[in-house]
Order: structure tokens, then sequence, then C-alpha cells
């Protein structure tokens, strides 16, 4: 047994609490011991300032390791939800919606699943009161009958993603959810290379097709379509290459 001595200046249980834990934490750390059990508690029996408060305390010397908790320091929480909770919380509210599918055959398709969810639980992912981890996020894909990625892809104006820094423009992220390219230098360049190459290509049919108009040659589809295909990928030509040279401001222009 070990008496702990705690003299204090304000007779208060909440004072007296305080100081009590704070002894305990002293007492294991020099005793290298582990509180296991509070035997007896003698309370305020004189209401002087300074008079010696005693508590008692069996210390278990042979069970190192085991603790109170409230007697330890505080459990260490998680980390907070972050921007992508949100992004998924929208997300399976959207897919739910698009195709028609109330909160209450979501839960029972999702107990089929073998995920067993509340009607309640529905709405408190979609409200962003409730995380999801990995295996809900694959049954509620199914369920609403689109893909995890799609789920987890923030809005199209989005560049943030927990954990992720805010150095990439949204289509690198929407590419980078949907598995076409990592966030890297060479495999953004690779990327870019790949978008250059299909906006030129597209490019030169549509001016090929407008050549033929020039000459005579109308085909069934009108020639402001041409028109607007060419001018829409020479525009993206010079995005491509605009980004492929601020990644890299040596990358080659020309096709490998």
């Amino acid at each position: 047994m070990l008496a702990v001595i705690v003299r204090g200046s304000t007779p208060s249980a909440a004072a007296a609490s305080a100081r009590v834990t704070t002894a305990l934490r002293e007492a294991r750390r020099s005793s290298r011991v582990t509180v296991t059990d509070l035997i007896t508690h003698q309370p305020f029996l004189n209401k002087i300032h300074m008079i010696p408060i005693k508590y008692i305390m069996e210390l278990d010397e042979s069970r190192v390791g085991i603790y109170v908790p409230s007697m330890e320091t505080e459990r260490v929480r998680g980390n907070p939800a972050g921007i992508t909770h949100e992004h998924v919380a929208q997300n399976i509210r959207t897919a739910r919606q698009a195709i028609g599918m109330d909160v209450r055959t979501a839960a029972r398709l999702m107990t089929e699943a073998g995920r067993k969810l509340a009607p309640s639980g529905i709405s408190k992912i979609e409200n962003g009161d409730r995380r999801v981890d990995v295996d809900d996020l694959t049954a509620l894909a199914y369920i609403f009958r689109t893909t995890p990625a799609a789920l987890l892809t923030p809005p199209a104006e989005a560049v943030t993603l927990t954990g992720v820094p805010e150095l990439f423009i949204p289509e690198e992220i929407q590419a980078w959810v949907a598995g076409s390219v990592k966030l890297t230098t060479d495999d953004l360049v690779r990327y870019w290379k790949e978008q250059r190459f299909l906006a030129i290509s597209s490019g030169h049919w549509a001016e090929e097709m407008l050549a033929k108009y020039d000459r005579g040659q109308v085909g069934v589809t009108p020639r402001e379509v041409y028109q607007q295909r060419y001018d829409r990928q020479t525009a993206r030509e010079a995005e491509a290459t605009g980004r492929l040279l601020q990644i890299d401001p040596n990358a080659s222009l020309t096709f490998e």
C-alpha cells in the first residue's frame, strides 16, 4: 500500500481530484508501477485551509502496463474529418438521388450486401456527420450503380484533397483519383504530353474536314460543328503545352 499526501488550499472536490491525479502520475513515474485500484477515499473533514488530505492507493507492482485511463494522460483521438470527407458525403447523396433511391431502400440494400446500415445512418453519412470506411464505400458505390473512384472524386473545380498539397489543377486531381496519373513530375509530364498529342490529332482531323468543305465537299454535318471542334482542340493544345512546360520547362514537345 502507498499513502499519497496531497496538500492544497482549496477544499473542493474538483481541486482534490486534480491534485490527486497529479500526485498519482508522479507516484507512478517514480515507482515504475501501475495504479490498479482506489481502496479508500477519505473526504474533506476539516474545512480549514492547508489541512493535508490523505488518499490511500493500492499499487500492483506485478502488472506493469495496466492503467486506469482517468488517471493517465488523455486518450489520443483520431484525426478530424477533412475536405475529402465532405466531397464523399456530397457524392454519395448525389449518386443516390441520381437513380431516385430513397434512404430506406439504400439502407436495405446495404444490409443485404453485408454492411448493416440504418436509414438514419445513410442520412448521417450524406450530412457529413458519419465517416465512411472503405468497405462501406465500395458497397455504396455498388448499390448506387457507380464506382468507388466516382464517390472519391472532388467537384470539377476543387483542387484540395486531404493530405494532398495545393499544387495541382483540378484536372490533375480528377485524373489522379480516377487512376489515370500519379501526382509525380514524371507522370504528370507523361499525362500532359498525351493530352497535347490527342489535342493536336483531333485538331488536324477537324482541320481536314474544314478543308473538304472549302473545296465544296459538303457533308451532312454542318461546317460550324467542325469549326467548333477545331477551335476547341487548338485551345486544348495550348493548355496542355502551357501546363507541360510549367511542370517541366525542359520537357520535349516532339512526339516520342
